[in-house]
């Protein structure tokens, strides 16, 4: 970088990084207001996180602005909250009652066997499905498509597993499983059948 490049990258990067300043204290105004209009804050806070994206893009280019336009509007929304911290010294409550417990099914080994088969089994078949059909059809380069459809499969196989697991009904779990499944796999392969 010459010594030309870097006198014109230093005031756009100060003006970008005042630019998304201003942008997450309007945005924070906003949110401070609740429902009681503020829309001018909403409009302009988001036009001036754009309009600091695009002053750094314009400073260090598209990836590296990007980049630093990310470090920059994070470093900001935590400068501001830690600008506007405050210590609360609790009250002490009486004693609570205790948390509900989770619904009371009859539980025996043939429900645990069918419930594990559906979180193991069916939930891996479903985010299969699902992966396999997004590193087909996402809109990027093949090896994108596969690297993001590969790891989407254990966060959706987990997901599905947690949600089946704490899901009381076996049926309604079964048919949203198998209907995820059917729709993962005929997305990702029935175009090539016909």
């Amino acid at each position: 970088m010459s010594l030309d490049t870097l006198d014109q990258t230093l005031p756009l990067a100060l003006a970008g990084g005042l630019l998304l300043t201003a942008g997450v204290v309007l945005l924070r105004r906003r949110w401070l207001q609740k429902r009681s209009g503020g829309l001018a804050f909403l409009i302009g806070g988001w036009l001036a996180v754009i309009s600091g994206f695009y002053v750094f893009a314009r400073a260090w280019g598209a990836e590296m602005g990007t980049t630093y336009a990310l470090g920059a509007v994070s470093t900001a929304a935590y400068a501001l909250i830690g600008s506007t911290y405050e210590r609360r010294v609790s009250k002490q409550r009486g004693p609570r009652e205790s948390a509900f417990d989770p619904e009371d099914r009859p539980t025996n080994w043939r429900r645990g066997i069918a419930k594990s088969l559906l979180a193991i089994v069916l939930s891996g078949i479903a985010a299969i499905g699902v992966g396999v059909a997004l590193a087909i059809y996402l809109p990027l380069p093949p090896a994108d498509r596969a690297v993001i459809g590969g790891l989407l499969v254990p966060i959706l196989w987990g997901g599905g597993m947690a949600w089946t697991l704490c899901d009381p009904r076996l049926v309604r779990a079964t048919i949203i499983l198998l209907s995820v499944s059917a729709l993962g796999y005929g997305i990702a392969f029935l175009p090539k059948v016909l």
